[in-house]
């Protein structure tokens, strides 16, 4: 509850840093990769608001690649109802979350990240 009440205090401190979900999720094309803070760093909103807005909009893209370095907690992404928007692969992965999510190994991981930069 308090968090909610700082986050609108920032809303209305600073509405320019704010954008709808729809503004910011409009710019993931099929095939785009995503990458999801690790550990400690991980946007929980962020991750929450893009499960939300996959489950209400389930044509929005399809087959985005997310990765996820170490996943501590919950994962809603890798719900089998999202299978078909949203690939996820994870290096570290709880026991929860294995069961939905593809190892992505260290070796192929250095891979992507060459092709980025």
């Amino acid at each position: 509850m308090k968090d909610k009440k700082i986050l609108e205090e920032f809303k209305k401190a600073y509405p320019e840093k704010f954008l709808t979900p729809e503004a910011v999720f409009s710019h993931i094309h099929a095939g785009d990769r995503i990458f999801i803070g690790t550990g400690c760093g991980e946007p929980q909103y962020l991750v929450a608001e893009l499960v939300n807005y996959v489950n209400n909009n389930p044509k929005a893209f399809f087959d985005a690649e997310l990765i996820h370095i170490w996943t501590l907690g919950v994962a809603p992404y890798t719900d089998e109802k999202f299978q078909e928007n949203l690939e996820a692969q994870s290096i570290a992965v709880q026991r929860i979350t294995r069961r939905y999510s593809s190892p992505l190994f260290l070796i192929s991981s250095a891979r992507i990240w060459s092709r980025w930069i």
